[in-house]
């Protein structure tokens, strides 16, 4: 066998013989003349090094090698095709990771962006843990929380710093406290926790001296939105993103009991590889970049 490989034309030209065992109904099939159809043929058995056709005076037979090779040939042209329909696909869907505690601020801008660019589909997963390092193996964008890095290999945008401050339901307040309230009356709520360590709620009560050291009564989650749905539900009191917040304090699912926010030193950045240059995901940068500012 040659090691060149053989044309599209000459397997195509091979399967439509195959089916029709005529050269002139096969060129009719493929809208060619005989001559060009027993020219693809021709040169396909050349690069395979084998018969693949008898050739007789009644007709056309395949060999054992061209009964051989047609399931080969349709699985080529067939990966060929979805590798096709794969990057057309590609081109126009853009595959984003993000922290599921983005959701809610994340989907009313992902249906805007969809209203003006109908024809690219942003793919969305979320992540329940936190991740250290992108993984542009499986998405195109990455949307990570902490500090921002400083890796040479990722083009990186901040979408918004972290600022906290307590949040609770507006009838759990009303229940608990009275206008009278002192910053230690905290301590009687339940204190909801986005993780074991409570970092947030040490950062909070660090940033106001107010000798308010901790709760009664705990509960901890696994992820922010958990202890954010609790505290909308009135389990609690959970410290909050002011920026996710925002919906729930505009809508009065939420309330915030102080003015002021403590800035955790992290952020919610999204990335994307240094190398990668599509219109597609320019255009989604751009949109959502100019959304996180308002």
């Amino acid at each position: 066998m040659k090691h060149h490989l053989p044309t599209t034309k000459n397997l195509q030209a091979f399967l439509a013989t195959a089916q029709h065992l005529n050269f002139t109904h096969a060129a009719q099939a493929l809208n060619m003349t005989q001559g060009a159809l027993s020219r693809q043929i021709q040169a396909l058995e050349d690069v395979v090094g084998v018969a693949l056709f008898y050739r007789q005076a009644r007709g056309l037979s395949l060999t054992p090698q061209g009964s051989k090779f047609i399931p080969l040939v349709e699985d080529i042209l067939t990966r060929m095709r979805n590798a096709m329909l794969e990057v057309a696909e590609r081109s126009n869907r853009i595959k984003l990771n993000a922290p599921s505690c983005l959701t809610s601020w994340l989907l009313p801008k992902l249906m805007s962006f969809q209203q003006f660019y109908p024809d690219i589909e942003v793919e969305l997963t979320s992540s329940i843990k936190h991740q250290v390092l992108p993984n542009f193996d499986e998405f195109d964008l990455v949307i990570l929380y902490g500090k921002p890095t400083q890796s040479l290999s990722v083009t990186q945008y901040v979408l918004f710093d972290e600022l906290l401050t307590p949040v609770c339901s507006p009838e759990l307040w009303k229940v608990t406290l009275d206008d009278d309230w002192q910053e230690s009356d905290l301590s009687r709520f339940t204190w909801l926790h986005a993780d074991i360590e409570q970092q947030d709620w040490k950062l909070w009560i660090k940033s106001r001296n107010s000798g308010l050291q901790k709760a009664k009564r705990n509960q901890t989650f696994s992820t922010l939105d958990q202890a954010m749905n609790a505290a909308q539900q009135g389990f609690g009191i959970a410290i909050g993103d002011i920026t996710l917040a925002k919906q729930d304090l505009n809508m009065n699912r939420l309330m915030r009991p102080f003015e002021t926010a403590v800035a955790s030193g992290q952020s919610y950045c999204l990335l994307r590889p240094e190398q990668a240059q599509e219109t597609s995901i320019d255009s989604f940068i751009n949109w959502l970049l100019e959304q996180s500012a308002t």
